[in-house]
């Protein structure tokens, strides 16, 4: 990792966004390009996936009865399956990530870039990530690395070029 190069990581949850600025003199001056450290350019919460089903939907299964009662009969009405909106949720979140994976790139041109993903989520944010970002990233991990210490990155990064 040198200075100028970025380091994306992020969950479902949030996104920190790290800029790899020079550790010391000999850094600044690139006699030392690799004494590096990262300062937080930017950070991004996804409150939505935080919210509970109740949150979005005001009404409980099976709270409206529903259905005919008409002579007699009685049939069922709504049963409340929210299964496929706690999917919508995720997917837009998914989304929301890969928009920001792409614009922070985008603004900022680094030289190398460093991606941490959770596993779980990694191949559906990567393929809703821009062609000519995916093709610039340098190193990723499929790790959920958001509440990693920030100068851990470095040696979790630079552990794994070797």
């Amino acid at each position: 990792m040198k200075v100028g190069d970025i380091v994306i990581v992020a969950d479902l949850g949030e996104m920190k966004i790290y800029k790899a600025q020079p550790r010391d003199l000999e850094a600044e001056a690139g006699l030392k390009p690799d004494n590096v450290k990262l300062d937080l350019i930017d950070a991004k919460d996804y409150v939505v996936s935080h919210w509970k089903v109740n949150d979005i939907v005001t009404d409980q299964a099976g709270q409206f009865k529903g259905g005919s009662q008409g002579r007699g009969e009685f049939t069922q009405g709504s049963i409340g399956d929210r299964h496929e909106l706690v999917k919508r949720v995720e997917n837009e979140v998914i989304e929301a990530i890969a928009k920001d994976i792409s614009d922070a790139v985008a603004a900022n041109n680094p030289p190398k870039w460093y991606l941490g993903l959770p596993e779980t989520i990694f191949d559906r944010v990567m393929e809703k990530v821009e062609a000519g970002v995916k093709d610039s990233l340098f190193m990723s991990l499929k790790k959920d690395l958001v509440k990693e210490n920030k100068n851990k990155l470095v040696e979790l990064f630079q552990k794994k070029l070797s």
